[in-house]
């Protein structure tokens, strides 16, 4: 049985669970509170961070590493391209929705603070009454610091906004009237910037952004379709 240890808000657990569901594999899942987290995710995964997916003896703590693991160990239905050149073109879109994307829907869930009061409640349901009493009142600092030393977090917040609508827009741009973004089927990178444009449509200046574009949307409606639960997620006891 496959174990996936998570955190339930995260974009890269939902691009995990939704290449569980692509490939019908059925898992269990184990929710990580945040007030376990600093001594919980290290024994699991030495990085630090989630998801982390256990199998056959094995745990893969990256969700990347996690994606080409399960695409070697259950090739069908496939994730990469055979063509090298779409399989190159699906890494950079899978890294750039990672490395860039994340940190706009950290900045637009966490942050502000009409988007705070939806999502903290959210990270911290599975805590005890005192974290999810404190979560609101630091978090959102911790998240500022992050995000001011990895760079968005200095933007002005009209400027994250019309970075968001670019990012939007190419991805618009770049679809057309296809249906994927590489190649004729879905792939890890319909994946990987499906679940961080999921998390940037939680928030409401996010959504209107999203919902400007028909393409997106579209293309947004269709990797849902393709990768809803299809097998029983049950949490561990």
């Amino acid at each position: 049985m496959i174990r996936l240890f998570q955190f339930e808000v995260s974009p890269y657990c939902d691009k995990i669970r939704r290449i569980l569901h692509w490939k019908r594999q059925p898992y269990q899942i184990e929710e990580i509170p945040l007030s376990r987290a600093s001594r919980d995710v290290r024994k699991l995964n030495p990085s630090g961070k989630l998801p982390c997916l256990e199998h056959d003896g094995h745990r893969i703590g990256d969700s990347t590493d996690i994606a080409y693991y399960l695409e070697e160990k259950f090739p069908e239905p496939p994730l990469l391209p055979k063509d090298p050149q779409l399989r190159g073109l699906c890494h950079m879109l899978e890294d750039w929705a990672d490395e860039s994307l994340y940190f706009y829907e950290m900045r637009l869930r966490f942050t502000l603070p009409h988007n705070a009061r939806r999502f903290i409640p959210e990270l911290t349901k599975h805590d005890p009454r005192w974290m999810r009493a404190l979560a609101p009142l630091v978090l959102p600092s911790m998240l500022r610091g992050v995000l001011s030393r990895q760079g968005v977090g200095r933007k002005p917040l009209e400027c994250v906004l019309r970075d968001v609508e670019r990012h939007v827009e190419a991805i618009g741009n770049w679809l057309q009237d296809g249906e994927w973004l590489v190649g004729e089927a879905l792939s890890l990178a319909d994946l990987g910037v499906f679940a961080q444009l999921a998390c940037i449509r939680g928030a409401e200046e996010g959504a209107r952004l999203i919902e400007r574009s028909p393409p997106v949307t579209e293309w947004m409606e269709r990797v849902d379709r393709a990768t809803a639960k299809a097998t029983p997620a049950a949490p561990l006891a």
